[in-house]
């Protein structure tokens, strides 16, 4: 990822979602303000989409992308988000009073719960360039609620952990539910027990981590079934290769090191069966991430 820019990984999978939104049979799938507030994303981050000419042009790049690639992946981040949000609303419902989303990218979960839960206090850390031009595609969004705050986060200047504890807008103490969606396969086994540990660290007992992982293939090899070489060809390009991921039987044992509880684990399975309309429970599904829900009990 360079400095300067937005990750291309945050890009891809906003177009990804868009595609879905505009895919005749599929874009039922989407609810309203995930793909309204996703539209503005897509919009600011490619030029002439605004245009007839340009929505077409970039229909067809995009699906080109996900046919070479894998197909079922776009409808795969769909269906992420929403089980994501799903999962939080149930962390709210359940007393948690703050939402802390790491690595947000172009994601809109906090506005989406800030509608729905104007009194639930809200953080998202990303790295610098891409927050910048999410804080500009939804300014006027984001300035309608009080309770988002956006905090930029160089990995190279500072740590999660120390970001937080400085911050005025961080509550620690409290039932809090942190989100990283698409991130912990860019991290390392360590980063991903310190962030384990800062929640043990700072939250109150119940608070929970909800978070994405890859499925490891073969050793120290962690990407998507079926996809195609040209995934890792593209992803070191951008220079944002997957590094980290869970083999069949590892995610309890993992968790219970940092004394987590897993209550759910949803894969690709569970996302078609519980999420998707019955004309589309068919439909190609990415085969690889799946989204884990845990808490920490004292």
């Amino acid at each position: 990822m360079k400095a300067d820019q937005p990750s291309a990984t945050a890009i891809f999978v906003a177009n990804g979602v868009w595609w879905v939104s505009n895919h005749p049979s599929l874009k039922v799938e989407v609810p309203a303000l995930l793909g309204e507030l996703n539209l503005q994303m897509v919009e600011h981050v490619n030029r002439g989409v605004d245009y007839r000419l340009g929505r077409a042009l970039l229909q067809v790049k995009v699906g080109l992308m996900q046919a070479v690639v894998m197909r079922g992946f776009y409808l795969h981040f769909v269906l992420r988000k929403r089980s994501i949000e799903n999962y939080v609303r149930q962390a709210v419902q359940q007393h948690a009073h703050q939402l802390i989303v790491i690595g947000a990218g172009f994601d809109t979960l906090s506005l989406r719960m800030a509608r729905e839960h104007p009194e639930l206090r809200i953080i998202e850390i990303d790295h610098p360039a891409t927050q910048a031009w999410k804080r500009n595609a939804l300014e006027k969004v984001i300035a309608g609620h009080s309770n988002v705050h956006l905090l930029p986060l160089d990995l190279t200047q500072q740590t999660l952990q120390q970001l937080l504890v400085s911050n005025e807008h961080y509550q620690p103490g409290v039932n809090t539910v942190f989100v990283a969606e698409g991130l912990t396969m860019y991290l390392s086994s360590k980063e991903v027990r310190e962030i384990l540990a800062f929640i043990k660290e700072t939250s109150a007992p119940g608070s929970r981590f909800i978070f994405t992982y890859m499925e490891e293939r073969r050793r120290d090899d962690f990407q998507f079934k079926f996809a195609s070489r040209l995934v890792d060809v593209w992803l070191a390009m951008k220079g944002e290769q997957f590094t980290w991921g869970l083999g069949d039987g590892q995610l309890e044992p993992f968790l219970e090191q940092s004394d987590f509880h897993l209550l759910h684990c949803a894969t690709h399975n569970e996302l078609r069966e519980e999420l998707l309309s019955p004309a589309n429970r068919q439909a190609r599904l990415a085969v690889g991430e799946n989204i884990a829900v845990a808490q920490w009990n004292q």
